[in-house]
């Protein structure tokens, strides 16, 4: 060990009294300052124009527009200039010869040599490290380990980097050719991972020589087993490579002797590669302070039980969508979707199906009858599969899996079925956006279904209610059914059956959903619909203008009454019927979902609502949970609250939103007090909102409040929720007085002004009335570090320390150490 030291002591002195080392150096340096200083200058200027900032830390350095990763990408050009000299300066001067008649290994010799590149790997460390000590000082609640895992990610790719330009430089004597030869390894290195995938016997292989992505793992803030041994097996791989280079030129043995050493080497390695890679065997640390690369605790607590071994059937249709991404040559990339859930069951097993069929969806339809033409099936799989490269007979009929899915129901897409050994079985789909996969959210819930009975959604039928097969903007197929749109209910844990009420409900259903009845129930329909409520059935009873008296016995037993005519508002630039409902403090409550809109800001549009008057029975506890507008929590001018609030109604204004009743009282009360102009003493020029009994038609005529025809003013409930316990379950009621709110049509309006939260709001609704069960709720807790200290004052300065001063320091250091020489 001694004289391993001894000899990157000696490495050391050549390199640190060479300028070139220097010089690597300092543009280092100017190159992590000209990134650093950018990444605070772009965030202390959104802080500064009063933007949020939030995951500053992960935001900073991790991801693939951080710092580390734009060091990672550049970093591969340092390296090479640096050990292209190490061995080939010895052949090249002859003192190679001194060194082997040495009482010297070439263990020894390597091992020193690479000994000395770690160091300089570490002083390369340690200028980012000095990027990172900004965050101490500068950044809230500083994640620090993250930043450490990012720079160990960077620094094990640096020695690796090292430990491969070694070997380079041992093949040759020429340094410019073992700095190409080097380039030229890290560019195999890079793309050997898309190599030969297609072949199943060797690309494992290939996939776990690949050197892209294994610092993004680090610098992301996730520590494995794998990727550390990666690096420490390939840096191992090219050592052991130079050892053997340099005992085949001392020893002269014959050739095929050197070649049995490298591939023994390189199998021993391969196969340390392989296992490192098995499930079981793989260990992980996420450093990340709230665990951003992990499973929420609700995935974990669903993967936990699950008993028995799990497998994933993918069946991919080549006229279907995404199939190029789940070909035989993209397996192992696939199995990086399911990494996380593999680290907390190692035995779920990946499996492929290839099949043909014409898609049912139109879009995909005409986009292959374009692609072909007037050719057949036949043509078209042929000229795909030359396209692509894969073999023609790979896909086979779809009807050669029958019996195990029904592909023509799941619109013959990219599909999953997720079975267990036990014979349970759910569906995992794929989407029509740009992420086409799922998400924690979807994934979690299929698996869900193998561990328990998720809540069965029926609508009722019969009194030409809202669909939940209508496609049309009075349907809800989008919030309910739709297949290929990811954040559909029966994507995230809810099934659906049609009810008639005629007959009694099945026991299956958990939830209830009466939309806009047009016409009554009988007597028989009653006794139905009333047993399902005695039992404690969960419900949704949503009216509609016109529909009071279909739909009031419908409620009447609960103390609850649709109000006649319809509620209004003034909203400027749009009909007085599109109300713009709020939250209520308590309603806001039950669901987070409401209480991201109401922090938002945001509201829940309903286009020709009804008002909800009620009563209390004992029995029930009532929340109302969207209101119309009001005046509500008028601060005086006095008040410390007024200027923020009248801050945030002038930003309104000034971005065009819509502007409450509130915010324009604000705005005229702050107008008056400067004298700009003179406003009545009146607060009915601020009226919100009332329940009109007389206007019907709202683009030719203008509604007024008239108290004397009966029209009640202010805040009116528009959404109410009843709960009460029976048994042992507590019973979940929600009595809306929009029907269209959660439609196809307003779930996905754009309302220029207006910030409309509809499809969440219907989210939260159902993960209520599940017992918070589904959507699987997979929010992590905020990170903390969302402010930076610095001012824009500063940042010329930072910019100084990190671009200038920092590198001319390391520039100093040099000079001082030349001087030093040549004084003696």
């Amino acid at each position: 060990m001694k004289m391993i030291i001894k000899i990157a002591r000696m490495e050391l002195q050549k390199i640190f009294y060479s300028p070139i080392a220097w010089l690597i150096l300092i543009i280092f340096a100017v190159q992590c300052g000209m990134f650093f200083s950018q990444m605070i200058k772009s965030y202390v200027t959104s802080q500064e124009l009063g933007y949020d900032l939030q995951r500053i830390t992960q935001n900073f350095f991790a991801g693939g527009r951080g710092f580390y990763a734009s060091v990672a990408r550049n970093i591969y050009l340092y390296l090479p200039l640096i050990t292209m000299g190490l061995l080939s300066t010895e052949f090249n001067s002859g003192s190679i010869k001194l060194l082997y008649s040495s009482p010297i290994s070439n263990r020894q010799i390597v091992l020193g040599k690479f000994l000395s590149m770690m160091v300089f790997g570490l002083a390369m460390a340690m200028i980012m490290f000095f990027c990172g000590m900004y965050g101490f000082f500068a950044i809230k609640m500083y994640d620090i380990p993250l930043m450490l895992t990012g720079l160990l990610g960077l620094y094990l790719l640096i020695c690796t980097y090292a430990a491969i330009g070694l070997f380079m430089s041992s093949l040759t004597s020429y340094q410019v050719v073992a700095a190409v030869a080097t380039f030229a390894t890290f560019f195999v290195l890079q793309q050997i991972g898309s190599m030969w995938q297609g072949i199943e016997l060797v690309r494992d292989i290939t996939y776990w020589l690949k050197l892209s992505g294994r610092s993004e793992t680090f610098i992301n803030g996730m520590i494995t087993s794998e990727d550390f041994l990666y690096f420490i097996l390939v840096s191992a791989l090219f050592i052991t490579f130079t050892i053997f280079r340099l005992k085949g030129i001392r020893e002269k043995n014959p050739k095929y002797i050197s070649a049995v050493r490298y591939i023994g080497v390189f199998l021993i390695v391969a196969v340390l590669g392989y296992v490192s890679t098995i499930p079981y065997l793989m260990k992980y640390h996420d450093s990340t302070r709230t665990k951003t690369n992990t499973l929420t605790p609700n995935s974990q607590k669903i993967i936990n039980q699950l008993k028995s071994k799990v497998t994933i059937t993918t069946y991919v249709n080549i006229f279907g969508n995404a199939f190029f991404q789940c070909l035989p040559r993209s397996v192992n990339y696939d199995f990086e979707r399911h990494k996380q859930y593999v680290r907390f069951k190692p035995d779920i097993k990946l499996k492929y199906k290839y099949y043909y069929a014409l898609p049912v969806q139109e879009t995909l339809l005409n986009r292959y009858k374009t692609m072909w033409g007037k050719g057949t099936q036949e043509e078209a799989i042929k000229k795909l599969s030359e396209s692509y490269g894969f073999k023609q007979d790979l896909f086979k009929p779809a009807s050669l899996y029958t019996n195990e899915i029904d592909l023509k129901s799941e619109l013959n897409r990219l599909v999953r079925k997720i079975e267990t050994a036990d014979g349970k079985s759910s569906i995992l789909r794929t989407y029509d956006d740009r992420f086409v996969f799922p998400f924690e959210s979807q994934k979690t819930a299929a698996l869900k279904h193998l561990v328990q009975e998720l809540p069965m959604v029926g609508f009722v039928i019969g009194h030409d209610e809202r669909d939940v097969n209508d496609f049309g903007s009075r349907g809800y197929n989008s919030l309910a059914k739709e297949k290929p749109f990811r954040w559909s209910l029966i994507n995230n844990g809810f099934d659906f059956m049609k009810l008639n009420l005629s007959e009694p409900v099945d026991k299956r259903v958990d939830i209830m959903v009466i939309g806009e009845s047009k016409f009554g129930y009988t007597e028989q329909e009653m006794k139905n619909l009333n047993d399902y409520i005695d039992r404690g059935g969960n419900m949704i009873i949503a009216c509609d203008r016109r529909r009071q008296e279909a739909m009031n016995p419908l409620v009447e037993r609960f103390g609850v009454k649709f109000m006649e005519g319809q509620v209004v508002e003034y909203n400027k630039g749009y009909t007085q019927d599109l109300i713009t409902a709020e939250f209520t403090p308590a309603g806001k409550d039950l669901a987070y979902q409401f209480e991201d809109i109401k922090k938002r800001g945001a509201c829940v549009t309903m286009e020709g609502a009804v008002g909800i008057s009620y009563e209390e029975v004992s029995e029930f506890i009532y929340t109302p949970v969207l209101v119309s507008d009001e005046m509500k929590n008028l601060p005086k001018l006095s008040d410390p609250g007024f200027i923020k609030q009248l801050q945030k109604a002038q930003e309104a204004k000034k971005d065009g939103k819509i502007i409450t009743r509130n915010q324009q009282y604000l705005l005229d009360a702050f107008a008056k007090e400067k004298g700009e102009t003179e406003e009545p003493e009146s607060s009915e020029k601020y009226i919100a909102s009332w329940n009109e009994l007389q206007t019907t038609d709202f683009i030719d005529e203008v509604a007024t409040f008239n108290p004397e025809d009966g029209e009640a003013i202010g805040s009116i409930t528009l959404a109410l929720a009843l709960e009460r316990k029976v048994g042992n379950k507590k019973q979940k009621i929600m009595i809306l007085g929009d029907a269209d709110c959660f439609s196809n049509g307003e779930t996905s309006r754009f309302r220029k002004g207006i910030e409309a939260q509809n499809f969440s709001m219907a989210t939260g609704m159902f993960f209520w009335l599940s017992d918070n069960e589904v959507p699987i709720d997979v929010r992590r807790p905020e990170q903390p570090d969302n402010e930076l200290y610095t001012k824009k004052s500063a940042v010329p300065i930072l910019t100084t320390l990190y671009k200038i001063i920092i590198p001319t320091l390391l520039g100093l250091t040099y000079l001082l150490i030349w001087l030093r020489r040549r004084g003696r």
